[in-house]
């Protein structure tokens, strides 16, 4: 591992699309009536900057041919962004292209059934746009033989866990993508990581989910996870995980998604269960990457973590999210409940475990973490021990420890003062936490600046101080009334 370690949600991300259209200059498919569009000759554009394209209107289209749904129409008319607002199927030789000015935005699910191909386009003369998949938002095809380009590159698209593997094995810099949901309970048990070549390409899911992928590694000091490890020019997005079991041999570094990334994940949501012991040495275990130098965008875990150590020298990182963060998280989160035990110390946080040169933006913990054991142990509400960088972030689970614990509402242990870091609009809930002492933001310097304790009732009434409304919004029906990600708020 390069650098050092210090010492069921169903995640598929509601959609608040529906009362955010009326507001976007975009493209909507959806049960609407078509409105503001223009189709002719195989294309279909906007004839104003809001525009809705009829989901029975866009599925007969494509049963006479190919279709291109985009925003730039005539006259100078420019729309930003599409998003498929209704479920869409056909099942001929008929391709569908999407091509959008910024982003594409997928609420609900796609399905190319027959042998056609789909074509998508972000950025088309914009910038900053993304390709993401919300809500129940999926693109799946009838045969991993369908054609899929996304912005230029032909993707090979993989119908199982062991195909993608068998594909990324061939050619570990390609483009691949999930073509279907897949339950990887006919795998059986692997022994170690599936993809176990280092992957530097791209890999898409699509928004589809692999369910029951189950690893119980063998060998000490493995990295488990679907991907081993994730290389710089990696890219691992838009797929979710429902009831992965990981259990690890001692002194490996396990998660969902990746062991190892230093590259970018982006949009992926990890469900299940992951323990193992520590061993002699140290164990790394985070929801969704073990450890990460790379970048984690607008991605969630709900897993539930039991570390354990074995003899008197083992040493565990567990985080929520990532155990171990060298590099950039944001706008994620973590709700599952967390805990460790060791025979000479542990870190263990909500979100991450050890934040050591690492950032962390914009995020959200809820789930309990708890740790206890006979040596060093900090336990914290977003981060067990901290270096650098948190902001725009809290907690809302309480953390405990035992006797000779470093426990706070925030992070356990700070060193950011000392190494050069910011902590700024950091909160903890105080009636969920258990820790009202308002001084106990850390677990080792009272009143650290940055952190501050809030009421359930406070962290409900209005977003806090130095929390960006156009990423964050509060609504009663959504995570409890507490603020959430607009992007990928919880179900």
């Amino acid at each position: 591992m390069r650098g050092h370690i210090l010492c069921r949600l169903a995640f598929t991300a509601v959609g608040v699309a529906a009362s955010l259209t009326a507001a976007r200059a975009e493209v909507q498919v959806s049960s609407k009536p078509t409105a503001n569009m223009s189709c002719a000759a195989g294309i279909c554009a906007p004839t104003a900057t809001k525009a809705v394209l009829n989901i029975g209107d866009l599925e007969n289209l494509l049963a006479s041919g190919n279709i291109e749904v985009a925003t730039t129409g005539s006259g100078g008319v420019q729309a930003r962004d599409i998003t498929i607002a209704g479920a869409v199927s056909w099942s001929n030789a008929s391709s569908l292209t999407l091509d959008a000015y910024r982003s594409i935005i997928v609420n609900k699910p796609v399905l190319d059934a027959g042998n056609g191909g789909v074509s998508l386009v972000t950025n088309d003369g914009g910038s900053g746009g993304l390709l993401s998949f919300r809500d129940k938002g999926s693109l799946s095809f009838g045969s991993s033989a369908n054609s899929l380009n996304i912005n230029g590159s032909a993707y090979t698209l993989s119908s199982s866990v062991k195909a993608l593997a068998a594909d990324i094995a061939g050619n570990p810099s390609g483009s691949y993508a999930l073509s279907t949901n897949y339950d990887a309970a006919a795998d059986g048990v692997y022994s170690a990581s599936p993809i176990a070549t280092n992957f530097q390409g791209t890999f898409n899911g699509l928004g589809n989910t692999i369910s029951h992928l189950a690893i119980h590694g063998k060998v000490k000091g493995q990295y488990l996870g679907l991907f081993t490890e994730v290389e710089s020019t990696g890219t691992v997005g838009s797929v979710r995980f429902e009831d992965a079991v990981i259990k690890a041999a001692p002194s490996s570094v396990s998660a969902v998604v990746a062991g190892v990334n230093y590259g970018t994940v982006f949009n992926a949501f990890a469900h299940g269960k992951i323990g193992g012991g520590a061993g002699e040495d140290t164990g790394v275990f985070g929801g969704v990457v073990g450890y990460n130098a790379g970048t984690i965008k607008q991605s969630g875990a709900s897993v539930a973590i039991v570390a354990s150590g074995q003899g008197r020298l083992g040493f565990a990182i567990v985080g929520g999210l990532v155990a171990s963060n060298e590099g950039t998280v944001e706008q994620s989160f973590a709700v599952g409940p967390v805990a460790a035990s060791t025979g000479r110390g542990l870190v263990i946080g909500g979100l991450v475990g050890i934040n050591d040169i690492g950032v962390i933006d914009n995020c959200y913990a809820t789930g309990a973490t708890s740790g206890g054991g006979p040596g060093n142990v900090a336990v914290g509400g977003i981060v067990g021990e901290n270096a650098l960088t948190i902001e725009s972030s809290y907690s809302e689970g309480a953390p405990t420890g035992g006797a000779e614990s470093v426990v706070g509402g925030s992070i356990g242990y700070d060193l950011s003062a000392t190494h050069g870091g910011v902590l700024s609009a950091l909160y903890w809930d105080t009636t969920t936490s258990d820790i009202t002492n308002l001084s106990q933001g850390a677990g080792n310097i009272a009143n650290d600046p940055g952190i501050a304790g809030k009421t359930t009732a406070r962290l409900q009434a209005r977003l806090p101080a130095g929390f960006d409304p156009s990423i964050w919004a509060e609504n009663p029906g959504i995570n409890g009334g507490l603020p959430y990600l607009i992007a990928n708020p919880p179900q």
